[in-house]
């Protein structure tokens, strides 16, 4: 049996936690290239990592109003904080399809979308990491309870 690094095992163990975790991570440099792109993503999406890494964020989905995005990346360079995009201000930012149509009404994955940024060792901000959260359960439910207002 071959004993591994375990610094070489950690790693292989984030690569896989970051491919298989239930939520879409996909990290961004300032020119808003796709730098990694997770197997949510592509299953979600239809997009696979080689089609959307070191390609633009708006070639891949050009829906996207770059105005407006860059605007919500701004705090995330500029200050170091996070920003959010919930599904009440924009039902979604990739159009995802919805991986559950028999239980949920939904032609798309409503999305909850947090911007964190990703600091070098000298604190400055070069990219950006984008978490996708599935929110369309909770979306549907609350416009369900407000059509019946």
């Amino acid at each position: 049996m071959i004993s591994l690094p375990a610094e070489f095992e950690q790693f292989h163990w984030m690569v896989d936690m970051v491919q298989n975790v239930d939520l879409g991570l996909v990290v961004l440099d300032r020119d808003c290239q796709v730098q990694v792109w997770n197997g949510f993503m592509t299953h979600h999406s239809g997009i696979q990592a080689h089609d959307a890494i070191g390609k633009s964020l708006f070639d891949i989905f050009p829906e996207i109003p770059q105005e407006w995005f860059r605007l919500k990346t701004k705090p995330v360079y500029d200050l170091g904080c996070r920003s959010f995009i919930t599904w009440q201000q924009r039902p979604y930012l990739f159009k995802c399809r919805n991986v559950r149509p028999v239980t949920q009404q939904a032609d798309f994955m409503y999305q909850n979308i947090t911007l964190n940024p990703m600091r070098m060792p000298t604190g400055e901000v070069r990219s950006l990491f984008l978490s996708i959260q599935d929110a369309t359960s909770e979306a549907l439910v609350l416009t369900q309870q407000q059509s019946l207002k």
